[in-house]
């Protein structure tokens, strides 16, 4: 009972932590707010989905011991990770280089599958989110205990706090997304977003 409450303690404290890391403004972030603008929140919803669930791949590197061997490796986190920012400069210039009268779904609208595959490969392309988790985890790992349980148990947590904070920002750009409907400039703000998340990805 007293280890139990004590993992509790841990848990409860590793939240806190980890929205105040997830929450600041980075590529992620900046690609939420972007699809949210352009789409929507019930279809953006997808974005946070594929942010936890990088998340969750994340924790399952980190807690297996595999994180050290990847960062062995990192040329190819470093081609992934342009080909990311690559992406994210194409849907810039489509964003800039679309009708500026509306902001409206464009012809051939991203699927929700592309979306999540493109939310994930945004976040397991950034070394930050590598790293943070090398950083973040071992600290809420008790010596006591079945580690196994513990690595599930702070996963499992983790995934919950990616969704909520990026379905956070999705939500916030949203409840704008009325008023920038029918702006000539909701376009080229859309790519803004875009761009902006493509630059803090490179610039990792």
């Amino acid at each position: 009972m007293e280890s139990f409450l004590a993992s509790s303690d841990l848990l409860l404290g590793f939240v806190p932590v980890f929205a105040s890391v997830l929450a600041l403004p980075g590529p992620n972030a900046a690609f939420a707010v972007g699809q949210s603008l352009k789409y929507g929140v019930v279809r953006s919803l997808f974005v946070p989905l594929g942010f936890m669930l990088a998340t969750g791949i994340h924790a399952a590197m980190v807690l297996s011991g595999l994180g050290v061997l990847v960062l062995q490796y990192a040329s190819a986190l470093v081609v992934l990770k342009w080909l990311g920012v690559l992406y994210l400069l194409y849907l810039g210039y489509k964003a800039f280089t679309a009708r500026a009268s509306v902001l409206a779904v464009s012809p051939e609208p991203m699927s929700g599958r592309t979306m999540l595959t493109t939310a994930m490969l945004v976040s397991l392309t950034n070394p930050k989110a590598l790293l943070a988790s090398l950083m973040l985890y071992p600290l809420f790992i008790r010596d006591a205990g079945s580690y196994a349980a513990q690595s599930v148990a702070l996963g499992l947590v983790a995934m919950a706090v990616s969704f909520g904070i990026y379905a956070g920002y999705v939500l916030a750009a949203s409840l704008v997304r009325r008023r920038l409907v029918r702006s000539h400039r909701a376009n080229r703000i859309v790519g803004a977003f875009y761009l902006g998340a493509a630059g803090a990805l490179a610039a990792k």
